[in-house]
């Protein structure tokens, strides 16, 4: 797979063949990425500050009562924030945003009150977050194509908290499962992070670090060699994968996963420090002149 040019690569390529003049040229190179107004920046502040203060409301009045009327607050809040959100919105204007952001509070809140219902109707906490995080993650996916981030921040959210729920549901915390699953919701956010939803950085980044923590998991979790090479191997794929999309919050995570994970390995064969620091030199030098060999034959053929 040959590489892909950069955004001013490709600027320069149009400017060449006449598609842009010289000053649209330079207008592309100098946009920013993103902007934001003042005054946006001010309403998003006020949102939320308006959206603790109706939840404080709301707790202030029903902090004497039982977790059944904390409940039932949470959710009214939850409710009147949702409909301020609603009312707020409008289409390719900056209060969509300021809308999607207290929608997303408005969820949280929701979320929160239903785990409380499931719980006084007797369900251990474990399973009443797996089945509220697995339905925020649906409504949350559904979302993400529609919003601009908050259906995204809401499954990413949604989705580390139900692995979580789902390993205490199942006793799996001294388990490789644990770290396996770990290491699937990561590559499930990193591929939803590279689809057209709203924010995908944020599903790359989470994915990415989750990934990447539930690897050295695996490799850490048994005292093991095979256990350091199945760890290694996890990393490898991430990084290959990393080369592929060329994002660079996934190739970093990769490249860090590789390292450690080949440290490891080493730690794990060899005994004396000096001669693991010298293995791990080999390793990398061994790398570099591979890829460098790789790249050499792809400019020959």
């Amino acid at each position: 797979m040959g590489r892909r040019r950069t955004v001013r690569e490709e600027i320069a390529e149009l400017e060449r063949g006449g598609t842009l003049n010289a000053q649209q040229a330079s207008a592309l190179r100098d946009a920013p990425r993103w902007s934001i107004e003042a005054n946006e920046l001010f309403a998003y502040l006020g949102g939320l500050i308006a959206a603790i203060g109706v939840t404080w409301l709301t707790i202030a009045l029903v902090q004497d009562t039982s977790p059944l009327g904390i409940a039932i607050g949470m959710l009214v809040a939850g409710i009147v924030i949702g409909l301020g959100a609603r009312l707020l919105h409008r289409p390719h204007h900056w209060r969509s945003r300021l809308a999607e952001a207290l929608a997303i509070v408005a969820v949280g809140l929701i979320a929160g009150s239903i785990g409380i219902f499931l719980n006084e109707a007797g369900l251990a906490s474990d399973h009443s977050a797996s089945i509220v995080t697995a339905i925020c993650i649906a409504l949350g996916f559904t979302a993400a194509r529609r919003t601009q981030f908050a259906g995204t921040l809401v499954f990413v959210i949604a989705t580390e908290i139900f692995v979580a729920s789902l390993i205490g549901t199942l006793n799996l915390e001294d388990s490789l499962v644990a770290a396996l699953l770990f290491i699937a919701s990561g590559a499930a956010l990193i591929a939803a992070g590279v689809s057209s939803i709203g924010f995908p950085l944020s599903a790359r980044v989470v994915g990415t670090v989750s990934y990447v923590l539930g690897t050295f998991t695996f490799g850490v979790m048994r005292d093991s060699i095979g256990a350091s090479i199945g760890a290694l191997i996890i990393a490898l794929a991430l990084f290959a994968m990393s080369t592929r999309m060329l994002q660079l919050e996934v190739i970093a995570g990769g490249a860090i996963v590789v390292t450690l994970t080949t440290s490891l390995l080493v730690t794990r064969i060899v005994d004396d420090q000096a001669i693991q620091g010298l293995a791990i030199v080999i390793i990398g030098i061994g790398m570099v002149v591979a890829a460098s060999a790789v790249n050499k034959k792809r400019r020959s053929s």
